[in-house]
C-alpha cells in the first residue's frame, strides 16, 4: 500500500478533527442556533472524511490516523474551556481557533505539495473556502 501525500494526509486529518472537535463540544452547547450551526459543520466534516478516504482506498494509500497526542490535548483543551465557560460565545470561539488551526495546515500542505493531482488540489482548495464560511458564521456567535 502506498502512502498518501501531505496534502491528502492534512485534508484527512483536517476533516477528522472537525468531527472529533464537534462531537466534544456539540453535548455542551446550549445554544440552539450554534447547535444547528455544529450540526452541519459536522455532518460536511463526516461527508470529507467519506470523500477523502474513498478517494485514497481507490489509490491503494492508506492515510494516517491523526496523532494520538493531538486528540487526546484538542479534547483535554475543549473539556477545560467548556468547564471554564460553556457560553456560546466560548464554544465558538473555540471552534474558530479549531478551524484556523486546520486552516494554516491545510494551506501548508497545498503551497508545499509537489503532487499533480489536481483533484485533491482543488478539493483542498474548496475546504479552504468551506473552512473559511465555518469561521464567518461563528463570528456571529462572539
Amino acid at each position: 500500500m502506498k502512502n498518501p501525500t501531505n496534502l491528502e494526509n492534512a485534508l484527512y486529518q483536517n476533516a477528522v478533527m472537525g468531527v472529533s472537535a464537534i462531537k466534544k463540544v456539540y453535548p455542551k452547547v446550549t445554544d440552539r442556533k450554534l447547535k444547528n450551526e455544529l450540526r452541519s459543520q459536522f455532518n460536511e466534516y463526516k461527508r470529507q472524511t467519506s470523500l477523502i478516504s474513498g478517494q485514497l482506498r481507490r489509490k491503494h494509500t492508506q492515510p494516517q490516523e491523526v496523532p494520538l497526542i493531538s486528540k487526546l490535548a484538542a479534547n483535554a483543551g475543549i473539556s477545560y474551556n467548556c468547564y471554564k465557560d460553556n457560553s456560546p460565545a466560548n464554544m465558538a470561539k473555540m471552534m474558530i481557533n479549531g478551524t484556523n488551526m486546520g486552516i494554516i495546515k491545510v494551506t501548508k500542505a497545498l503551497n508545499s505539495s509537489t503532487d499533480d493531482n489536481q483533484r485533491f488540489k482543488s478539493e483542498a482548495r474548496n475546504i479552504l473556502y468551506k473552512e473559511q464560511k465555518y469561521i464567518d458564521k461563528l463570528k456571529g456567535f462572539l
